[in-house]
């Protein structure tokens, strides 16, 4: 909900603005009442509301000097103005100083309606550019540029300069923007993700807020100093995923690793080698069990994802394409861990059995180039090799093999070369903030995006526009 102040120096004006109208349904709360401009000024300084609805004509301070004092400060708050038939050239005159809109008493309701609308409008608007700004100084640049960061955190009432902080991200298809009981900064880094800036004291109260609105994963960072904001955000980032490793939904802090992986995983080459389905199977079974502990992450998981699927084409030449490329995208292909793992055993073991069946039909060659094209047409969406594979009725092997002897490139590179070369051109052509751009051309992170686009270009997107626009 967004926060509002109700301004007026006659106590039935307020209470008739306050029951005038159902605030929540357009997505407000009152969270406080003013009889004066100076006391509204002292209130708006501390509880920081997104709109102030206000009178103009007060004793002391009127309604048009303190809109010029706050929107001088912080023009980020909205301005409604309360004023009466024979003050409209008042009202006037606010709209130049800044106001959004005005209200004619006695009130009518669907003035209000449009005057709300229009705040929620600005606000959510100015909410998606601050997001990004915040974002760019944070992993935008080689330094996060801390000076600044701090100073969008401290008009949020994070105080990142005496306290320690908190982070905490929230995962769900449908975000829900949490009620603001405690201050925090919140930006959001991808369709899925929002993350949550807090004072470390206001930890425990918030993460009751959180525990009872709609997620699918929440990770979370304690006792975080400003220059250590990045790695809090990115560990926040990981351990929010970490359902995939439990199998259920909660709150979870990073975990360090128990034991590495690796020994496990070079059994399996060498199994792999010796094309054993039994010790294969034992060194699968040895990996579900790791995971069953808890103590290894998502990330640890799309490590051995890779490793297996490099060994699968190194030992037994399987030619498997690597269609995933972050720990973000394993996630959204298997439902956890159990289901990847007994998912690549089962395409090994496929695979080696093959060898014992008929050769399996070659796929002509314009079938590729129907994929091809298909790619060229959809690969702004979400497309992927599996899905490539059961759209044209072929296998993900097979695809995978024929493409890159086809094309000279595998099937995962082709369609990132395509979104880069589109994100190039929005940026070039549009004013779409990096996130925006980054979702048109088919990428749902971020800083998976960011980090590919530098990869293939030598430039961050930032760079890029300014060098080419």
């Amino acid at each position: 909900m967004f926060k509002v102040l109700l301004v007026d120096d006659e106590e039935w004006v307020v209470q008739s603005l306050k029951h005038s109208i159902n605030w929540e349904q357009f997505g407000f709360q009152i969270i406080g009442e003013a009889n004066s401009a100076d006391e509204a000024l002292e209130f708006i300084e501390t509880n920081k509301p997104h709109l102030v609805i206000t009178d103009i004509k007060m004793p002391g301070m009127n309604g048009l000097e303190l809109i010029k004092k706050v929107i001088s400060k912080d023009s980020s708050v909205q301005f409604v103005v309360a004023s009466g038939h024979a003050e409209f050239v008042y009202a006037q005159k606010a709209l130049r100083y800044g106001a959004i809109g005005y209200c004619l008493k006695p009130f009518e309701e669907h003035e209000i309606g449009e005057c709300l609308v229009k705040a929620r409008l600005n606000i959510e608007a100015r909410s998606k550019k601050d997001d990004t700004e915040f974002i760019d100084l944070l992993f935008g640049q080689s330094e996060p540029d801390y000076d600044k960061v701090k100073d969008i955190l401290h008009s949020e009432g994070i105080h990142a300069d005496r306290n320690d902080m908190a982070v905490i991200q929230v995962l769900d298809n449908k975000l829900v923007p949490i009620e603001r009981a405690v201050p925090y900064c919140s930006f959001q880094t991808g369709p899925r993700k929002i993350v949550y800036v807090i004072n470390q004291s206001d930890f425990m109260a918030f993460m009751e807020t959180v525990k009872s609105f709609p997620h699918s994963g929440v990770g979370y960072s304690t006792n975080i100093k400003l220059q250590d904001l990045k790695e809090a955000v990115q560990a926040a980032n990981i351990s929010s995923f970490h359902p995939f490793v439990t199998g259920s939904n909660g709150c979870y802090q990073l975990v360090s690793a128990s034991k590495d992986l690796r020994s496990y995983l070079s059994a399996m080459a060498d199994a792999m080698v010796k094309k054993d389905l039994k010790l294969i199977d034992h060194a699968f079974e040895e990996l579900t069990h790791c995971f069953a502990t808890g103590q290894y992450t998502i990330k640890d998981a799309y490590f051995v994802y890779c490793q297996i699927m490099y060994y699968a084409n190194d030992r037994l030449s399987m030619q498997m394409d690597v269609d995933i490329d972050n720990f973000e995208q394993l996630s959204a292909i298997f439902m956890n861990v159990n289901e990847m793992l007994a998912d690549l055993g089962r395409q090994i073991n496929q695979f080696i059995l093959s060898f014992t069946q008929a050769a399996h039909v070659e796929i002509e060659h314009q079938t590729i180039r129907e994929i091809a094209k298909y790619a060229n047409e959809n690969f702004y969406k979400d497309i992927n090799l599996n899905a490539i594979s059961k759209l044209f009725y072929v296998t993900p092997n097979y695809v995978s093999h024929l493409f890159k002897k086809e094309m000279g490139i595998n099937f995962t590179e082709y369609i990132s070369k395509l979104r880069i070369d589109y994100a190039g051109t929005l940026l070039q052509s549009s004013d779409l903030t990096i996130q925006q751009v980054s979702e048109k051309s088919g990428f749902n992170d971020y800083f998976y995006f960011t980090r590919i686009f530098k990869k293939v270009t030598g430039l961050t997107p930032s760079e890029f526009r300014k060098k080419n626009k």
